[in-house]
Formats: C-alpha cells, structure tokens, sequence
C-alpha cells in the first residue's frame, strides 16, 4: 500500500473512530462490550463503506443508490464468505 493510501486509510479510521464515539455518547451507552457497541461499530462502517462507494462511483460518472450498494456488497459478502468456508 501506497503511503498516500495508508495515510488515507489512516484518516478515515481516525474519522470512524470519532463518530462511533460520538454515536456512544449521544446514545448513552457507555459498556464497551454490549451489543448496542456492536451495532454503532457495524453502523458507521456500513455508513462509510457506502459514501466510499458513492463518491468513487459518481467521480467515474456513475449514478448510484442505496439498493445497488446494498445488492454489490451481499454478493462480495457471499464470496467472502464462500472463500473464508474454502480456505
């Protein structure tokens, strides 16, 4: 990886990390092992996933929506999946 791409990558976990703590703290939840942490955690990584896919696909002018990204992203979970199963 590029140090360009880590230095990105980089900013946007910092980014990430923020936002799940702010969503923590707005939703009063302050037990770092429960479910609602998983959640917030799973939350702001599918919400950043998607403005990812979103802004790669309209600077390739793309149009995108929500149904697409939910359609493209289960099939790579199942190859994921499927490849995780074989391994």
């Amino acid at each position: 990886m590029s140090t360009l791409r880590r230095q990105a990558m980089e900013a946007m976990l910092e980014a990430a990390s923020q936002d799940v703590a702010e969503t923590l703290k707005e939703q009063g939840i302050g037990d770092d092992r429960s479910e609602d942490v998983d959640d917030a955690v799973y939350d702001v990584a599918i919400l950043y996933a998607y403005r990812v896919f979103t802004r790669i696909c309209e600077n390739g002018g793309l149009t995108v929506d929500a149904p697409l990204f939910a359609e493209l992203a289960a099939d790579l979970a199942e190859e994921i999946e499927d490849d995780s199963e074989g391994a």
